[in-house]
């Protein structure tokens, strides 16, 4: 069954990198809501990029990643970046 989602662009910290891509959830939901549901160790991302914290350094541009939830220490919207 198809679950119609919202697409929304976010950024998520690690202890050595920042992961740019876009996040889909429920339309009406949070992105805090993805990380209360216990039941996925792993949040898939689209269009990603992931640039190293330090240097400030662009290692992989890829069009999917899945990111473990115990190494997000970080993660927030990209206002404005919202894509339709």
């Amino acid at each position: 069954m198809y679950t119609e989602k919202q697409k929304i662009r976010v950024m998520m910290c690690t202890s050595l990198y920042r992961i740019e891509g876009d996040m889909y959830i429920i339309p009406g939901s949070r992105i805090t809501d993805m990380f209360n549901v216990k039941t996925h160790d792993f949040f898939p991302l689209t269009n990603v990029k992931v640039t190293h914290s330090v240097e400030d350094k662009v290692f992989y541009e890829v069009g999917y990643a899945a990111i473990h939830r115990d190494s997000v220490l970080l993660v927030f919207p990209i206002e404005g970046e919202e894509k339709e």
